[in-house]
């Protein structure tokens, strides 16, 4: 019991320093590092709401473009076409998705393995393909761009048209998501997501509906990756049928297994040593893809369990040594 409490208070203590740290950015950084931090807590929400289900649920699901997707258009369009405020469209970026991943869970948990992966696939192809070819509503491939206004709290309104204002109002919600998250995984709801992770066939015989659970962790994380297409939207002012393929799900994908999944900070650090390559490298090399695509084999062949994995196991080894 203290053990555990160590390390909560230690968990506490390095995510206040390292919120201090980001906070302190905008003062030191320009306006180009700014944008580049905003999408990047943007992808680690993107990734953590995909660990959700792969590193704690066992769940491989290339689907979460569709939610992402859809999050992104449920701003724009409803801040475009309907004059709907900040508020309420960023709101219902979660919600809308939650709906959308409830219908495609609903088919897609009663099944496993590879049919499960295919499954999710069809169903982010098909919303391309509507993106993409309902025009008049989505604009296509060439998008839909916007103006958002104020986001309003109270007495408080935050210009996201300001880049510093986006950068914090996304920083905010993005660390309030990463506690939410590991404190449901905590919870006994985790446990139970864990426990089908585990051993599916165990959690079933002691009576737990695994397919009931596995459609609300489905629910969940697809909420969370609407959201991050929403805040995406809103950095960037601009929707795309682009971030409805299939393939954007790869992002979540490469970013928990280089960080080590089942963990939530690992695909946080996965996201950031990733982007920051893609970064770097584009001035010199155009095949950023093909770095990371060395940089996750090697993970693969090096660290199985990513670089979390990899820090605990030395970790480990090292107090056995001692």
């Amino acid at each position: 019991m203290f053990l555990q409490k160590g390390k909560s208070f230690g968990f506490i203590l390095v995510f206040i320093l390292i919120l201090l740290g980001l906070i302190v950015v905008p003062f030191f950084a320009d306006l180009f590092y700014q944008t580049f931090l905003t999408e990047l807590f943007v992808w680690i929400l993107f990734a953590i709401s995909f660990d959700l289900i792969f590193g704690y649920t066992g769940l491989l699901s290339f689907g979460q473009a569709l939610f992402f997707g859809l999050g992104g258009y449920t701003v724009t369009i409803l801040i475009r076409k309907f004059g709907l405020n900040t508020e309420l469209s960023l709101f219902l970026s979660i919600i809308i998705p939650i709906l959308f991943a409830w219908f495609v869970g609903y088919f897609s948990v009663k099944l496993t393995g590879i049919h499960f992966v295919i499954i999710t696939i069809i169903f982010a192809i098909i919303g391309n393909i509507i993106g993409d070819t309902w025009t008049s509503f989505t604009g296509g491939a060439d998008g839909l761009t916007f103006s958002p206004p104020p986001f309003r709290l109270g007495l408080f309104q935050i210009d996201l048209m300001d880049i510093k204002g986006n950068y914090y109002f996304v920083l905010t919600i993005v660390a309030i998501s990463f506690l939410f998250l590991r404190r449901m995984i905590q919870s006994p709801l985790g446990k139970v997501f864990i426990s089908i992770r585990e051993n599916e066939e165990r959690a079933r015989l002691i009576g737990y509906n695994t397919q009931r659970y596995k459609l609300i962790a489905f629910m969940i994380a697809g909420g969370l990756s609407g959201l991050a297409g929403g805040l995406y939207s809103l950095t960037l002012k601009y929707a795309s049928a682009g971030y409805l393929h299939w393939s954007v799900s790869g992002h979540a994908v490469v970013y928990t297994i280089v960080g080590g999944m089942g963990t939530l900070i690992g695909p946080a650090l996965g996201a950031g040593i990733v982007m920051s390559l893609e970064h770097y490298l584009i001035n010199f090399l155009q095949a950023t893809d093909l770095v990371v695509g060395i940089v996750l084999v090697a993970m693969v062949l090096m660290a199985p369990k990513g670089l979390v994995g990899l820090i605990q196991s030395r970790l480990k080894r090292g107090e056995t040594n001692a």
